[in-house]
């Protein structure tokens, strides 16, 4: 006889699981497909607890399905309801009955994502040929095993143990419950489709347990519900079928059907669940060491042993710190610390394999140390990619890449309030607002995305007379220690002065303290996130600055660091470290960020750690999730203890900074889109941290993807600057085949496609060649040259790592005024070696930074003051008084609070006079009385 057997013409479907399942939420729960069309296959309309309509998950498509033939052309209702009850049921429109037509044949398969929770159908073509012997069109091994044949399945774990473990075992004879030894619950495969299954009876009727898979005997490796146990309720006969999908390692639950009362002990049933069928239980014996059905460690201990609790000293299966910290410590023993980070091998660079599994370290917010600016950084993390359409940047799509904890999670994408399933948007420059972008899970969580500025809404650079060269040529100011309120002030001064533009130091969010750093010149090239949240001020403030500075004429240039995040233990772990061979232990606790309290990240490293994370259950890792960045981005910890071995030099931890992992594709998008977020800003370049400690190929493609995120083209005005030091590993940065020379330019020339292209990607600062040793970089056309005086760096007391011997001078380092003033003078009018004073080096910087005058380097802004203290505050060294960085009329050199550089007059004259400016005079600039 011929089957009629129904498939859906569907093939979106099938392409879902390429990856496999998502955790299924309905795990162990009956769905039920129950409405008016239940009396047409035989059942009873509307009833929740009917079977007839019960549907089952399909690993294919990880949708609840089921496949029923009706009265063609009729329309029906129907919702999903859960464990026989209505609560919680799953419906259309805010609730309501869903509505859907048999159509023609009458064929319709019934399907209910657990994942979004949304109900849908489809036509279904009946197959009236199955069972004719011949496997015709249509048929398969699936829908018709009779003419197919049945179906070959891979098994990866065939030659391994699985076996089911839960909260039910001692209850069923075992010793404990939730070991992973236990006899009876080893689950066996079936040959045809690999499903492993075992049979669980003997259990109490209509009740909930756990469960999760173990592997060869031991919980090392396990599958449950994501992280969490699976759960499944047990029949009304006190029995249940556990399933494990070998393939995408999911776990189910089948009730077994068996009909008490009809004189056989079938499957399922016992001599508790059916005494009529299965006979007379025996009468259990406490102490015949035999644990029988109705005896449990708490009735009988002789036989079923002693139950295990919270404080008996032995932490279980089912037991951890957070639900027993008696049992289960939280940290390391003695002082010990976490290593699990480190580099493996001598060849390894990669985060160790087992890096991913540690991510989403945020705290909860039923967490202690939770703040709300966390947000749900614990399951979701992401951020807006801006990708212009064209040159001309008159249009552009804004792509919202976000990652969820769980595959299983649908997200929605909202722009400026407007809901979409799509990630992405297309906004041209009619569109004139800042963009809201937020991205929601089905589950719940939320994230609120920095703003998002499009470039069309920059104020455009004011013209002004001079050798400008469309901004490839000029003077820069390079403000350090300066907050961005100030140099927006400062700005007026610049344009009229006749300075190409002024660089701001980096402006992402980075390490701060609850104990003010008064050497701060580090911290801020420590990032935790790439959210525009610096020490110098927020987005809004960055924003405002760089609109009133073009329209005076001067762009602006942000110092971005690509190469790391924040140091080893600087994070908001706690800390600890042995001492004095061990016999002592050092603690510290957590930092904090240079973000407002509202927009803080959380931002987590190995080093130096002890405690387990309570998300993870692990050690902690390199996460930052307000950069959506995970413990796989980063390279394993090496030192970085080698100049001369470039695969160290790149990929090692520069004094213990924690190394990103550049050659990731991930990275470098996620980079581009950072960079591109101030380029949108108004931003007209960047000086590059660390350059040289980034592979050269990698810098390509990261500035590729800028190019290709602008439109298909960098800004005609765009410039960078790498910062290339040089020591020990000279041979390799400079000489043949010089690895920022040579090597760089071919392959920029390669990812850029111009030389036009290259040259906007210059070599300078501390590259060593200015002033001292000009000729070690003969390959690196001028052009692609910066050059200035003192930097910032050279600041550090000790620094000697780029000499310049008595060819210049660091002002707040014993220098004398006129001693700076005519190095800086020199800089423009008659540079070292110039060949072609108005061509070679065209870009040149000045240092105007601060002076140290009170005994430290702290930065006078007022954010170095030990009254902010709130944390240790004994050890807080001497504050530093506040003085501001915008006066209008102060003078150059006054030796006191900032030094001012960039407004000397001598210096002004001759960076205008390398411009093709006239002389100006204080008293242009409004400062006349400065001498």
């Amino acid at each position: 006889m011929h089957n009629r057997i129904l498939i859906a013409l569907i093939v979106e479907i099938f392409v879902v699981n390429v990856l496999g399942c998502g955790p299924d939420p309905n795990s162990g729960s009956i769905v039920v497909a129950a409405g008016s069309f239940l009396s047409e296959i035989g059942g009873t309309n509307w009833d929740p607890n009917e079977l007839k309509g019960q549907l089952t998950f399909n690993s294919a498509t990880c949708f609840y399905e089921k496949q029923v033939t009706l009265p063609p052309n009729k329309v029906f209702e129907w919702k999903v309801a859960f464990n026989g009850k209505w609560g919680g049921d799953k419906g259309c429109n805010n609730g309501a009955n869903c509505h859907f037509n048999s159509g023609a044949t009458g064929g319709i398969l019934m399907i209910y994502n657990p994942y979004n929770s949304q109900l849908s159908t489809n036509v279904a073509v009946i197959l009236t040929d199955c069972g004719n012997n011949v496997c015709g069109a249509g048929e398969t091994c699936s829908n018709c095993a009779q003419d197919c044949g049945l179906c070959r399945c891979s098994n990866p774990f065939a030659s391994r143990t699985v076996r089911a473990s839960g909260d039910w075992q001692i209850g069923l004879g075992s010793t404990s419950n939730w070991l992973a030894t236990e006899q009876h619950s080893l689950m066996n495969a079936d040959p045809h489709d690999c499903m492993y299954s075992v049979i669980i009876v003997g259990l109490k009727p209509n009740t909930e347990y756990q469960w999760k898979v173990t592997i060869d005997n031991a919980w090392n490796e396990n599958y449950g519900c994501g992280r969490d146990n699976c759960k499944f309720q047990s029949s009304s006969t006190g029995s249940v079928k556990l399933v494990f999908n070998p393939q995408t390692k999911q776990l189910s639950t089948e009730f077994i059907t068996a009909t008490c009362g009809n004189s056989a002990c079938e499957a399922g049933e016992t001599c508790f669940s059916c005494r009529d069928d299965c006979g007379e239980c025996p009468p259990s014996v406490c102490g015949d060491k035999k644990c029988d059905w109705d005896e449990t460690c708490a009735t009988c201990e002789s036989d079923c042993g002693v139950c295990p609790f919270c404080g008996d000293g032995k932490c279980e299966a089912n037991e951890n710190h957070q639900s027993c910290p008696q049992d289960c410590p939280n940290e390391l023993p003695g002082c010990k610390i976490f290593s699990e980070d480190y580099c493996q091998s001598a060849n390894q660079f990669d985060a160790n394999p087992n890096a991913a599994e540690k991510r989403w370290q945020t705290p909860k917010p039923e967490s202690c140390n939770y703040q709300s600016s966390f947000q749900d950084y614990h399951s979701l993390v992401g951020y807006a990619d801006i990708m212009y359409t064209s040159t001309d940047r008159t249009s552009a799509d804004v792509c919202i890449e976000a990652r969820h904890r769980l595959e299983s999670v649908t997200l929605t994408y909202h722009f400026d309030g407007i809901a979409q399933t799509i990630k992405c948007k297309r906004f041209s420059s009619d569109y004139k607002k800042i963009l809201s972008v937020v991205v929601t899970g089905s589950d719940g969580t939320a994230l609120e995305l920095p703003e998002v500025d499009l470039l069309w809404n920059a104020k455009p650079v004011a013209s002004r007379p001079g050798d400008y060269r469309n901004g490839q040529k000029g003077g820069v100011a390079e403000m350090f220690g300066w907050p961005l309120d100030d140099i927006r002030q400062e700005c007026e001064f610049l344009g009229k002065a006749g300075y190409l533009g002024v660089k701001l130091f980096p402006v992402h969010e980075h390490l701060m303290s609850t104990q003010p750093f008064e050497n701060a010149l580090n911290p801020w090239y420590q990032p935790v996130s790439y959210k525009l949240e610096g020490r110098g001020g927020t987005r809004e403030q960055l924003r405002d600055l760089i609109q009133t500075c073009r329209g005076f004429g001067v762009r602006v240039y942000i110092d971005a660091v690509l190469n790391h995040f924040t140091g080893a233990g600087n994070d908001m772990n706690n800390h600890r470290n042995p001492t004095n061979g061990g016999t002592e232990c050092v603690t510290w606790g957590n930092k904090t960020s240079s973000a407002i309290p509202e927009r803080q990240s959380f931002f987590s490293t190995h080093a130096y750690t002890y405690q387990y994370n309570a998300n993870t259950g692990k050690a902690p890792s390199q996460e930052f999730p307000g950069a959506a960045l995970g413990p796989e981005d980063f390279h394993c910890d090496r030192p970085l203890n080698s100049w001369a071995d470039l695969p160290i030099l790149n990929n090692g931890w520069l004094v213990g900074l924690t190394d990103l992992d550049t050659s990731r594709e991930t990275v470098r998008e996620r980079q581009a889109a950072y960079l591109v977020d101030m380029l949108s800003l108004g931003a007209s370049g960047f000086r590059i941290d660390a350059a040289k400690h980034i592979a050269t190929k990698d810098m390509s493609a990261i500035f590729k993807k800028v190019q290709a995120k602008m439109g298909g083209q960098l800004p005609d005005d765009f410039f960078v600057w790498l910062e290339v030091l040089t020591g020990g590993e000279i041979e390799y940065l400079w000489m043949q085949p010089s690895w920022y020379g040579t090597v760089l330019e071919s392959q920029l020339l390669q990812d850029l496609g111009s030389q036009s292209e290259v040259n906007k990607i210059k070599v300078g600062i501390w590259d060593g060649l200015y002033p001292d040793e000009v000729g070690n970089n003969p390959k690196t056309p001028p052009v692609r040259v910066v050059i200035q005086n003192d930097d910032h760096d050279q600041q550090n007391p000790g620094s000697s790592s780029r000499d310049m011997g008595s060819m210049g001078c660091v002002l707040v380092k014993n220098c004398g005024v006129n001693e700076h003033r005519n190095f800086e003078i020199k800089l423009f009018s008659n540079p070292y070696s110039v060949q072609n004073n108005a061509d070679d080096w065209p870009i040149r910087f000045i240092l105007s930074s601060y002076y140290h005058t009170e005994g430290h380097m702290g930065i006078p802004d007022g954010k170095s003051n030990c009254k902010l203290c709130t944390t240790s505050c004994d050890t807080c060294r001497e504050s530093i008084s506040f003085k501001p960085a915008y006066v209008a009329n102060a003078c150059a050199y006054e030796g006191n609070g900032y030094t001012r550089t960039h407004r000397d007059i001598p210096v002004i004259n001759a960076m205008r006079g390398w411009m093709g400016l006239p002389p100006i005079t204080g008293s242009d600039l409004g400062i006349g009385h400065c001498v």
